[in-house]
């Protein structure tokens, strides 16, 4: 019998046999266990004389038929005879008779959940302040409700809910979805428990029918942040951070972030918060960064506060999760994804708001940047997970663990998606599609053809073979660009030819933007806009031209998702483009295709001589006193990966080519950079969070192009900037700089780091970052002490990520022979521990197929050892993926 490839597929998710209309939930947290009453109201939708629950790892104590009574009056119980399927995760209900469609019943169950350290999911053991009772988190996307009391584990089960919380009296806070019942809590908070001083209950009450996965249930030991945020119609609602004891301070500038997000919302998108309280929760461990969960929005405390070790990226990650979890109210919680296979609706969409946001509170052009580079990213983006040929498709075939669904190809390939959908339909059509999308299919579900009628319906075009190609294919689309101009007739015409990667049988319909640009660095009238490209072969023609173009400023801001080449461009038009293209991003890209050449030069040559005009363009960018810093920092980083995504899994020989080229932009320009990098203050105190951060992304790139000489005087400038520092991206540029090195001190002063960091989240994680991102022989080493030390916590996904993933990525030691024994001995370490973590460390082997010998075949017996002691009973996404990249059924 052939093995199904997932556990499962769409066909799975038929008509619910019943509708959900009202969940009761009583809930006690003890030390060592949660007990739930859940009091089901449903209605038949066909006939039934049994009904399956979704109950995952729960002690059922009892099934009762609930005779008369309401919501809120008990009813008579009658005992149900029950069967739990533990390989099925369900509880199957013998009813007490024949049900028929429209028959309304009530149905209770009596149960206790184990929480755990490590699956969390469900209700889970967080880490716990001193002095306090046990701190729960609840995760529940997608099916951690089951880990908490039987339900209907399925998007479409909207329904309301009333929620009790019991716990020990010194809880400072009892949350759950809703507004606290003033029937109950007449003064909005706890009362303590009749009978029993100890303890204390609050009841909250959801009246707008939700999913299970957006249900939470937490009980623990913060200190608040209170403000408001007032809307222009007078309408105020109350936002609260909830913060680990002590830290409230540094929750200020996420409570700024916050409001000015919640504003921004309404303006741009026409969404306005209905509840009377959103609340941001911190939790310490998570697998993901936030979490929706109608009014209560939970984010990992790494990123939701901001202190003296947040990065700058963090600062950008706050921003970002910050307006990204409060969409979620309007897409997501308000219109609801119709399965998991329409996960991306919800995800693809949010992102492109976030996006939107951080477009307009920082530089444009450092952003798009930004989101190129995580297209690209070697390890973990949409590009290289495609390019290994494993997976891709946004609409998914199947998966083994619904977690498998939130990554690269759902959270940037398909915001890609609506952004080109955008660009295609225009601003006017696209917001008019939208709000159609939301008001249509408000407090219900959607899926994705649903998403797309509303945008054929204002624009009057078929979005089928757009939505076909981008949604259910791998691969993406590689276009080839060829230019003439011909000056008799005025004509300037590209030839645009498409040869899709991967599955994709078609072309892409996509759009490309686009002008032609004069010898003075301005767009020629008439010229600038959204060429559709939307066959094999394409032509943009541009008649009557009283000039000859400079060159051809084509896909502006990376404007499709794919890959790009001018074919006839000559180097001479590429560094005209560098000077003088208006698209900040076409200039960052055309220099980095020049690099991109010296590159692949090397890589077929390793003794060839580096091009003295690619040398000299790159001193005058080095001293241009008109570029912003993020801009110069873009220019100036060589990166690893090629744009010639034909060499992209040659590990060993790009790290070798980056090395030669930063070598050779150090001998010659070692004073400059050097002189360039003492000129940058980054000491002085910000006045917003957002002042310095293009700065010190300038000053990092250089201090890494100074370093690379590995001089005595390198030495002297990293332990310089470290001790200097006034921020922690200086402090962590300035310890990874010299974690690369061979100074004498490295190890001695990585200790002292390490003591004074080690008991802060966030300091810790940007500690172990720096430990596995080194270069020395020492690495491993170096990284099993730390995974040793009594302080290291495997359970904790933040250091898990920090310490293994980090390393992931460190191609320069990832690929040797200890390197790649090291990726298959955490990822079966991790399988049982953490899939998630354990995943991501597995897409180091994506690339299987396309390595070259003798890594393709070390890798092989690498992904073979896995598979030898991971089966699917530890862990079926692990299982599943390696087999994947194997090749087997």
């Amino acid at each position: 019998m052939q093995r199904r490839r997932f556990k499962f597929l769409r066909e799975d998710f038929g008509d619910l046999p019943v509708r959900l209309e009202h969940l009761r939930l009583y809930i006690s947290f003890f030390e060592d266990r949660v007990e739930v009453t859940n009091t089901l109201r449903l209605k038949a939708s066909t006939s039934l004389q049994a009904l399956d629950l979704d109950a995952r790892d729960l002690e059922i104590h009892e099934v009762a038929w609930i005779e008369g009574g309401t919501d809120d009056e008990p009813g008579a119980e009658r005992p149900l005879d029950h069967e739990v399927r533990s390989v099925e995760n369900k509880l199957r209900v013998f009813l007490p008779r024949r049900l028929e469609p429209g028959d309304p019943f009530r149905i209770r169950t009596r149960t206790t959940c184990r929480p755990s350290e490590h699956i969390l999911e469900g209700i889970y053991r967080d880490t716990t302040p001193e002095g306090a009772p046990q701190q729960y988190m609840s995760q529940c996307q997608q099916w951690g409700f089951q880990r908490i009391a039987p339900i209907l584990d399925d998007c479409r089960a909207k329904c309301t809910l009333t929620t009790t919380l019991e716990g020990d009296a010194r809880y400072t806070h009892l949350i759950s979805n809703g507004n606290i019942s003033r029937r109950h809590n007449p003064e909005g908070r706890s009362v303590l428990k009749p009978g029993d001083p100890g303890r204390q209950v609050i009841t909250y009450e959801n009246p707008v029918p939700m999913a299970p996965y957006l249900f939470i249930a937490c009980a623990g030991t913060w200190d608040t942040l209170e403000d408001r945020v007032t809307y222009p119609d007078g309408r105020t609602v109350r936002l609260e951070y909830l913060v680990p004891p002590g830290r409230a301070e540094q929750a200020r500038i996420p409570m700024e972030i916050l409001k000015d997000a919640v504003l921004w919302v309404r303006e741009t998108q026409g969404y306005t918060y209905s509840g009377e309280t959103y609340r941001t929760i911190c939790m310490n461990k998570s697998n993901f960064g936030g979490m929706e969960n109608v009014g209560n929005t939970t984010i990992v405390t790494d990123a939701a506060l901001i202190d003296e070790h947040s990065l700058d990226s963090h600062i950008l990650y706050a921003h970002a999760v910050i307006v990204h979890e409060f969409e979620h109210n309007q897409c997501g919680s308000e219109t609801t994804m119709e399965t998991p296979f329409d996960m991306w609706l919800n995800e693809a969409f949010t992102v492109d708001v976030e996006r939107r946001y951080m477009a307009d509170r920082f530089d444009p052009a450092f952003i798009r940047l930004q989101q190129v580079d995580s297209i690209r990213n070697p390890l973990l983006g949409p590009l290289a997970i495609e390019d290994g040929g494993h997976a891709g498709r946004i609409v998914r075939e199947g998966f083994n663990d619904p977690d498998e669904l939130v990554d690269a190809v759902t959270y940037v390939k398909a915001a890609e998606v609506i952004r080109m959908l955008r660009l295609l339909l225009g601003e006017d059509v696209f917001r008019r599609g939208k709000d159609i999308y939301f008001s249509r299919y408000r407090h219900g579900n959607a899926n994705t053809d649903q998403f797309f009628a509303c945008f054929e319906e204002v624009s009057s075009r078929s979005l089928d073979r757009f939505k076909r190609q981008w949604l259910y294919r791998i691969g993406y689309p590689a276009v080839r660009a060829e230019t003439s101009f011909d000056p008799a007739r005025g004509r300037f015409e590209a030839i645009f030819r498409q040869d899709p990667e991967g599955e994709a049988q078609e072309p892409f319909p996509l759009p490309i933007a686009l002008a032609l640009v004069a010898e003075d660095g301005r767009d020629i009238p008439g010229t600038a806009g959204i060429f559709e490209c939307d066959g094999t072969e394409a032509r943009w023609v541009v008649d009557n031209l009283r000039e000859r173009p400079a060159f051809a400023s084509m896909n502006r801001g990376a404007s499709f998702y794919g890959t790009f080449h001018h074919v006839n461009a000559t180097p001479e038009e590429r560094r005209a483009q560098v000077l003088k293209d208006p698209d900040p991003f076409n200039r960052v890209e055309a220099f980095r295709l020049l690099t991109d050449r010296e590159r692949v030069r090397l890589l077929l040559d390793p003794d060839a001589e580096i091009d003295g005009a690619w040398l000299d363009l790159y001193g005058r960018l080095l001293d241009e006193p008109d570029l912003p810093s993020s801009l110069r920092a873009y220019f100036l980083r060589i990166d690893e990966q090629p744009l010639d995504r034909k060499y992209a899994a040659w590990y060993p020989e790009l790290v070798a080519a980056r090395d030669r080229l930063m070598k050779e932009v150090n001998r010659r320009y070692r004073e400059d950079l050097v002189a360039h990098f003492q000129a940058i203050d980054t000491r002085r105190q910000p006045t917003t969070p957002r002042d310095g951060i293009e700065e010190r992304l300038l000053k990092s790139v250089l201090l890494d192009l100074i370093a690379v000489d590995d001089s005595e005087a390198s030495h002297r400038i990293i332990l310089d900037h470290f001790r200097s520092a006034a921020n922690a991206t200086d402090r962590v540029a300035a310890l990874s700089a010299l974690n690369r090195s061979s100074a004498p001190q490295r190890r001695e002063i990585l200790e002292q780091v390490y003591r004074d960091w080690h008991g802060h989240l966030s300091g810790y994680a940007n500690y172990l970052k720096v430990v596995a991102g080194g270069s020395c022989d020492d690495v491993f080493e170096m990284i099993e002490k730390e995974k040793n030390r009594p302080s290291f916590d495997i359970t904790q996904p933040t250091w898990s990520r920090a310490l293994f993933v980090t390393m992931a990525a460190n191609t320069r030691k990832v690929w040797t022979d200890e390197g790649i024994q090291w990726i298959a001995d955490r990822v079966v370490e991790l399988a049982p521990v953490n899939s998630t973590v354990a995943s991501r460390l597995l897409n180091t082997f994506q690339q299987v197929n396309r390595l070259r010998p003798p890594l393709k075949e070390k890798v092989r017996e690498a992904l073979r050892y896995i598979a030898d002691r991971v089966p699917d009973s530890v862990s079926a996404t692990i299982a599943g993926q390696v087999r994947s990249y194997l090749g087997d059924p």
